[in-house]
């Protein structure tokens, strides 16, 4: 993701914690690719045992939309329940009204089918 989001020094510092700032590089190192593979939540898909809902923004440059619709993927072929909403419109906040709409009526509807 380093290459592709637009704060690439996030994923240094989710990785390094408050000292990535001062590794960042515009080209990681296959040291760093392993530290951020280690936080990566692919890592730890096989630890998800619950339904998941993803609300994906299309025009997100923090998260591309295909790195949600790849998890998702990877959790449907682990066997887990997946329901994916793609904003067409939305940044990585969704928070466009009609969308904001959309999404909090979703996770209503999400929770009142799993939380009993």
């Amino acid at each position: 993701m380093v290459g592709t989001t637009d704060i690439p020094d996030w994923c240094y510092v989710e990785a390094y914690g408050k000292n990535g700032k001062n590794v960042y590089t515009e080209a990681p190192s296959i040291e760093d690719i392993t530290m951020f593979y280690q936080c990566s939540p692919i890592r730890h898909i096989s630890k998800v045992k619950v339904p998941v809902l993803l609300l994906l923004g299309v025009q997100d440059l923090r998260v591309p939309v295909s790195n949600g619709l790849q998890y998702a993927r990877a959790l449907r072929e682990k066997g887990v329940e997946v329901k994916v909403i793609v904003f067409p419109n939305d940044v990585h906040s969704i928070d466009r009204p009609q969308s904001d709409f959309e999404s909090f009526l979703n996770i209503g509807l999400w929770f009142k089918r799993f939380l009993k």
